[in-house]
């Protein structure tokens, strides 16, 4: 993987360096192109991402000495082209295949999904390397509707994909290791109701009643808001 969004930017050299790319600008002009991989964006669009608090006279202008130093400090692509072009006042960032890690999750999670119904046992590999490429907030350097939208996006996608981790664990009859990872991700979003009903719900049918309850007024706390065993 040689860019990687999901979480703070980090650039990888072919040969595994890290490549250096300074904070301020030139970090915020390529998590911008990362938004888009292999699509021209205009330089408005660019100068939105770095400047947002003000309006540039000349995008194109103020960005080429950015985007010139990123293709100096980033990988070439296919060992010979520019990593990122400029034409007519766009730019774009040529991203081959697997080289962008927001786009390998994302291929993963629709490969398990499309494998859970007959495959669960695969399907949960696919969960657990999409899950394991997560580092934290995408774009989270970026304030545009565009990159809000993507983060939001890339997150409900990852808690979609640990919710199929789940159901494919359950189909293999892993009741322990569902439990293990939905303990662990009530820890890590307290107030998502969806995760704690299914924790309830895992041990009831596993037949721990007593742990069942406990997480059930656990969630109660938790989510401070009616569960649906309360309509019961």
């Amino acid at each position: 993987m040689l860019f990687r969004v999901l979480g703070p930017l980090e650039v990888v050299h072919l040969d595994g360096r890290k490549a250096d790319v300074p904070a301020g600008a030139p970090e915020h002009v390529l998590l911008a192109l990362s938004l888009r991989p292999n699509a021209w964006v205009s330089a408005d669009s660019l100068a939105e991402a770095v400047w947002p608090d003000r309006t540039s006279t000349c995008p194109a202008e103020e960005l080429w000495p950015y985007v010139h130093d990123l293709c100096r400090r980033t990988p070439l692509f296919g060992e010979t082209s520019a990593r990122i072009e400029g034409m007519g006042g766009r730019y774009r960032l040529n991203i081959g295949e697997g080289e962008l890690d927001s786009v390998v999750f994302e291929q993963l999670v629709h490969e398990g999904r499309a494998l859970l119904p007959t495959d669960p046992e695969s399907a949960a590999r696919c969960f657990r390397a999409a899950a394991d490429l997560w580092r934290g907030a995408p774009f989270a350097l970026l304030n545009t509707y565009h990159s809000r939208a993507e983060a939001d996006r890339l997150t409900r996608l990852r808690w979609a994909a640990l919710d199929h981790l789940v159901d494919a664990l359950m189909a293999m009859d892993q009741t322990a290791g569902s439990v293990t990872l939905l303990q662990a991700l009530t820890a890590e979003d307290p107030k998502r109701q969806r995760t704690w009903v299914r924790l309830v719900d895992v041990l009831t049918h596993a037949g721990r009643p007593l742990e069942a309850a406990a997480a059930s007024r656990k969630a109660a706390r938790e989510v401070g808001a009616p569960m649906p065993w309360d309509a019961r």
